[in-house]
């Protein structure tokens, strides 16, 4: 194998390791551990047994993938972190495998998490989102792609946040956070629709007007949410995006922030 390993490392002989792959002294890769192509793992960090990553992956100095979860229903089960491609994990990143028997705790494809971000147990976070420093994930949340939350954001357990969507620094919420939707901090508010990003991201702005619409009739008619989202389908032009925040919303069970 074309790999880069560092004798001041440690590498089980029972992890399995892909090509390419560059792993700097006083790492540690415990049993149990899989890590694609062209991964790097920086001095100390840790990439511990049921850790199973794939290619391309960045893990900087201090980083804990596939920590012990710290919930005490945990029993000392085998459990499970899977880690997609491309991802960057960077100084003291702790991420949790799942606290429950053959469970996973999931991160997708090309996420960027900052210096110090703590991810749960049992938490999934999709694709080319941005989790900022000091930011905590609770156990069982889910983050939908191309979210971003800032600087120490608190996200309770079993909350949810949709897609494009951006939770400003030091929010602690409780409820879901919508799609394509921008929050203040505290209390966690509906500020806005996320404007810059969407149109940074060419989404047409005959879209973004109609999120922008919908979201209007949500927040300022007045009225129940179930009754909003009907006028939502009543009154605004269908596309994905429509229907992915009216199914969003109407299947919150935490009810939206």
């Amino acid at each position: 194998m074309n790999n880069t390993i560092s004798p001041l490392a440690f590498v089980s002989p029972e992890a399995k390791l892909g090509e390419g792959v560059t792993i700097h002294p006083f790492a540690y890769v415990d049993k149990d551990v899989v890590i694609g192509n062209n991964c790097t793992i920086m001095p100390y960090a840790s990439v511990l047994s049921g850790t199973r990553m794939g290619n391309g992956n960045q893990v900087y100095q201090g980083a804990v993938l596939g920590a012990t979860p710290q919930d005490f229903t945990f029993h000392g089960d085998e459990s499970f972190l899977e880690i997609g491609n491309d991802n960057v994990f960077r100084e003291g990143v702790l991420v949790s495998r799942s606290s429950h028997a053959g469970g996973r705790t999931v991160i997708g494809n090309k996420n960027f998490l900052m210096e110090g971000v703590h991810v749960c147990h049992d938490s999934r976070i999709a694709d080319h989102c941005v989790i900022g420093i000091k930011t905590l994930v609770s156990g069982n949340c889910i983050i939908d792609s191309h979210a971003i939350l800032s600087s120490m954001v608190i996200m309770f357990q079993d909350t949810h946040v949709g897609e494009w969507s951006m939770v400003r620094g030091g929010a602690r919420f409780k409820k879901d956070v919508p799609p394509f939707v921008v929050t203040t901090a505290n209390p966690t508010s509906y500020y806005g629709v996320n404007v810059k990003v969407l149109e940074y991201n060419k989404f047409p702005e005959k879209v973004i007007k109609h999120i922008a619409h919908a979201y209007e009739i949500i927040y300022h008619a007045k009225v129940s949410v179930t009754d909003a989202l009907i006028r939502v389908e009543e009154e605004v032009p269908m596309s994905d995006e429509i229907r992915s925040l009216v199914k969003f919303i109407r299947s919150s069970e935490k009810g939206i922030v």
